[in-house]
């Protein structure tokens, strides 16, 4: 990619909505480097060789809409909002019963590799929020999943005002001066 910033989005929706997989395979030996890595909650792929093919097999089955990206030059790292919407085969949910097709929200956080000119992708790492993974794989379990999460955050309030020591410490972090960080 010359521009990443404006890119990425022809270049994902090449990978993810195209029906060609020759399409999905010219973009895939186009943009991203031969030890790829691919990391995401149900599956992984390790650089190393031949890992751009593994890569290529999991995007013929990924569909994704994006909504939108943010390119750090400085670190050469992208970070795009996505949504994901598909059904795993194997589950015994339909998501025809349901009124909406069942989807999630991820944070995509690509790295970069320039070479000559070009920006090319070397690492794709999906992130989801807890409750939208549960809805994408299994939503019958959304109610626990949020049952679970909301217990957390009262567990968390609960052991602040029951446990002893000094929290002073914790607050004279806040005082640490952090590098000043840039967006492109």
């Amino acid at each position: 990619m010359e521009d990443p910033k404006t890119d990425i989005s022809s270049v994902i929706l090449n990978l993810t909505t195209t029906e060609s997989p020759d399409t999905q395979q010219e973009t895939v030996l186009k943009y991203m480097t031969a030890d790829v890595s691919f990391e995401h909650p149900v599956c992984s792929v390790r650089p190393g060789p031949n890992s751009r093919d593994k890569v290529l097999k999991i995007y013929q089955w990924y569909r994704v809409l994006i909504s939108q990206s943010v390119f750090d030059r400085e670190r050469q790292v992208m970070y795009v909002e996505i949504v994901q919407m598909f059904k795993l085969f194997f589950l015994p949910v339909e998501s025809s019963a349901c009124e909406v097709r069942p989807h999630a929200v991820l944070v995509t956080r690509l790295e970069l590799r320039k070479i000559k000119s070009l920006y090319y992708i070397s690492r794709q790492e999906d992130f989801y929020h807890t409750i939208d993974f549960a809805r994408l794989v299994l939503p019958p379990i959304v109610p626990l999943v949020w049952f679970l999460l909301t217990f957390g955050a009262i567990f968390s309030i609960v052991a602040t005002k029951t446990v002893p020591g000094d929290r002073e410490e914790l607050y004279e972090m806040d005082n640490i001066s952090l590098p000043v960080q840039t967006r492109a």
